[in-house]
């Protein structure tokens, strides 16, 4: 089960302010003939990102795990975000992407994990890093645990950057996720935040529609549990997602809550375009 893991190639590097939009700029700029390994390979690419060569790879990659680019294209995802928010100005699009971070097990692994299998409320990166090692360990993973606890201390670092002898002050100032305030660093600790969050309905409904695009009825279980829950990617308590389900039915007609013995299930027509919820957002 090795395989379910990408740990590290990131080079240590956080997603920074901009990246996201020199990455799309640098792809759509490229020549029709080339290879998208070439804008992150070519002699140029430097100078056509605006970084350091050492953090080429690094924005390739976080393009790559937040499924903005896809087999050298620029995907729908991406798209919409250059259309709609070119430089991430909007809290809804770091939303986006922290969603879309946190439910993709196979290439943003360690964000994967932390949200949804990490269940201390309060933590160092040392014991953060040891849970993520035994879980590793468990799933048959055989890399080394000094990369790893990097690949846990960056993550960390980039949802909820702090000052000491081993952070960069950059850190501090580009990191766009830690905006979302999921996790703060207080009293020597990291504390995952359970406070009522400022994420757009539609995101939301957004991401259920995306998720179980083919399903008509989804379960309360499946939205706070399931492999693809949003629940635990935003660190929203049961009550709080079922007034957040309440809002959106109140608002569109495709979305349904109905409780049958105590049992909340929301019913959607699986007909409605994934992206419709958004763009109403966007264009508000």
């Amino acid at each position: 089960m090795s395989n379910i893991f990408t740990i590290g190639r990131h080079g240590s590097f956080q997603l920074r302010y901009g990246w996201i939009t020199k990455g799309i700029q640098a792809v759509q700029k490229r020549d029709s003939a080339k290879k998208l390994a070439d804008v992150f390979t070519s002699d140029d690419a430097t100078v056509n990102l605006g970084v350091g060569k050492n953090m080429v790879a690094a924005i390739r990659y976080w393009l790559t795990a937040t499924k903005v680019i896809n087999s050298g294209l620029i995907t729908k995802f991406g798209k919409f975000l250059n259309k709609n928010d070119a430089y991430l100005e909007d809290d809804a699009s770091l939303w986006l992407l922290h969603l879309t971070l946190a439910q993709n097990k196979k290439l943003a692994t360690s964000i994967y994990w932390l949200f949804n299998h990490f269940h201390q409320n309060e933590f160092s990166a040392e014991e953060a890093g040891s849970a993520f090692l035994s879980y590793a360990r468990e799933n048959n993973w055989k890399g080394s645990e000094k990369t790893l606890r990097m690949d846990i201390q960056v993550i960390l670092r980039m949802y909820a950057p702090h000052k000491s002898a081993k952070t960069q002050i950059e850190d501090m100032l580009e990191s766009p996720l830690s905006l979302l305030g999921l996790i703060k660093y207080f009293d020597g600790r990291y504390h995952f935040s359970f406070s009522l969050k400022n994420t757009p309905i539609e995101v939301i409904a957004h991401n259920i529609n995306d998720k179980f695009r083919d399903s008509k009825t989804v379960s309360i279980q499946d939205l706070m549990y399931g492999d693809n829950a949003v629940a635990p990617a935003l660190k929203i308590r049961e009550d709080e997602l079922i007034a957040i389900l309440e809002k959106i039915t109140q608002k569109y007609d495709d979305y349904h809550l109905r409780e049958d013995a105590g049992i909340f299930q929301l019913h959607k027509s699986t007909t409605t375009d994934t992206y419709k919820y958004l763009e109403k957002y966007y264009a508000a």
